[in-house]
């Protein structure tokens, strides 16, 4: 379904891809869900705002609408696909999504459009369209203003601010300002991003979270199935405890070819595993540090260098590079 304002100048409009989210929700006997009172309440902004912006706008909703904590990788393809073939025709594009999972889409649309000529915004909400001091019409009104000032780059419009997508992490689940991040832009600041060779993320794939703790802690390592890719969330600035199992099993995972990339448990640190003594463990067995990455941000990317049909090799060499700004220091 989509709506739209006719009759209006400019010569190209806004699409607005609605995936759902709290933006779109209302209280029910079972809590926070998507209803279609919600729906309406997003549409009528949208109308608004296309009206006295004298621009038109296309809302398409993805079915089925639903909260982010249940997307993931086959949904970031269906919306690359879906956001590649609009961009010819539009100014650009807003996709409105739930704040759960934010960072992991917005990185993850970050690498897949890091050539969009035109602007990518994602916008949600911290309450929802029926909760007093609802941030739903101001967080919705910010992207499509983002949208028409035309940048190129993929961002997210929260809170009266633009944040780069590659760089986001979510900082609160109660305040209004529920992210952050750097201020501007993703786009594609490396020559080394394999554009080619992606046609999409593969939801068979199997990237692993991992979390370093006190002690041993090598039971992180254990899956009921082999991973693809594995991040490992680390100590500070990339510490973990000697643990002589933990290191056997990173061997293995070395050894079987399977890229380990470490990101850091403290928000906008910078991890380099060769500063301390008791990060030359992860160092020998072969893990990546991954400089100043969110743990969203380097899951995307695994996702994305996995997709792209590279090489053991290329893909721990590409982890190390800044493709789209997801290795700035986030302030």
């Amino acid at each position: 379904m989509s709506t739209s304002t006719m009759g209006l100048a400019g010569p190209r409009g806004v699409l607005v891809l609605v995936t759902g989210g709290t933006a779109t929700m209302g209280g029910g006997a079972d809590g926070l869900a998507v209803t279609a009172e919600g729906v309406d309440g997003l549409r009528a902004i949208v109308d608004a705002w296309s009206v006295a912006r004298q621009v038109r706008a296309d809302v398409v909703l993805d079915h089925p609408l639903r909260d982010s904590a249940e997307m993931g990788p086959a949904d970031w393809t269906r919306w690359h696909r879906q956001i590649r073939a609009a961009l010819p025709s539009v100014a650009g594009v807003v996709v409105v999504h739930g704040t759960d999972s934010m960072a992991f889409s917005g990185a993850a649309l970050a690498l897949a459009l890091a050539d969009a000529p035109r602007p990518v915004v994602l916008t949600g909400a911290q309450r929802g369209p029926s909760e007093p001091g609802s941030d739903v019409a101001d967080n919705l009104r910010l992207a499509l203003d983002t949208v028409q000032a035309g940048r190129g780059g993929v961002s997210l419009a929260f809170a009266g601010q633009v944040r780069a997508a590659a760089t986001l992490w979510k900082q609160s689940t109660t305040d209004l300002d529920g992210f952050a991040g750097v201020l501007g832009t993703s786009r594609r600041l490396s020559l080394y991003l394999p554009l080619g060779g992606f046609h999409g993320y593969d939801e068979d794939r199997f990237v692993a979270l991992a979390t370093v703790s006190l002690e041993q802690w090598h039971d992180q390592l254990m899956w009921s199935r082999q991973p693809s890719g594995v991040v490992l969330r680390v100590f500070g600035g990339g510490t973990a405890p000697a643990d002589k199992v933990a290191f056997e099993r990173l061997a293995a995972l070395r050894e079987a070819k399977i890229p380990v990339v470490a990101v850091s448990q403290t928000p906008a640190a910078a991890v380099d595993l060769r500063r301390y003594a008791a990060g030359r463990g992860l160092l020998e067995q072969g893990v990546v540090s991954c400089g100043c990455m969110t743990t969203e941000a380097a899951f995307a990317k695994l996702h994305y260098l996995i997709a792209s049909g590279l090489s053991y090799e290329e893909i721990r060499s590409l982890l190390a590079v800044d493709l789209v700004g997801e290795g700035r220091t986030r302030r």
